[in-house]
């Protein structure tokens, strides 16, 4: 495991998670149409472009089961990008194709999972399971439950942040 790289992507992760909550905040406030407005789909393109950073940090930090990440990260980014696509053109069927990428997120995750499972099992856990709560949550916009993935981003973040911080004060003792 490459430290420096895995900071890195968990950088650009916790970047991409704030840019994602404010979306989903106004995907919560103005309901599922606002998915199609301008905003929200110049929102999720900086993500989409978010997610080439963070593949190649964690690829190059050389993860636990790496190969999880690369063909499931790769996928999904594809996926999404069709989704996009759609989405620019007004169609539903983009959004829809979208969240599905996005179930592939969790799945991409576990060779980050493993591997930070080795820094703390906790911080890893709240990562991993947060991003599952998040991806998952995400169908429930349509039934006006957006709080829970939502919520799912949040954990996922707080997962992250600790997992910085850890790597910051082992890299401060280490001095």
């Amino acid at each position: 495991m490459d430290s420096k790289f895995l900071f890195k992507g968990n950088l650009v992760s916790l970047i991409a998670s704030l840019i994602i909550l404010a979306g989903l905040v106004l995907l919560e406030i103005n309901g599922i149409s606002f998915a199609l407005s301008g905003t929200f789909l110049a929102i999720m393109t900086v993500v989409w472009i978010l997610a080439i950073p963070s593949l190649v940090s964690y690829h190059r930090s050389k993860l636990e089961r790496r190969w999880i990440l690369d063909f499931f990260g790769i996928a999904a980014m594809v996926i999404t990008l069709v989704g996009l696509i759609l989405a620019y053109q007004r169609s539903f069927l983009g959004v829809e194709i979208i969240v599905l990428g996005y179930t592939l997120e969790p799945i991409a995750g576990i060779s980050i999972y493993l591997t930070a499972n080795k820094i703390s099992k906790l911080y890893s856990s709240l990562f991993f399971w947060g991003a599952v709560v998040f991806t998952f949550g995400l169908p429930l916009y349509f039934f006006n439950l957006g709080d829970i993935s939502i919520f799912g981003d949040v954990v996922k973040m707080v997962g992250i942040v600790m997992l910085m911080r850890s790597y910051l004060l082992s890299n401060l003792t280490k001095r």
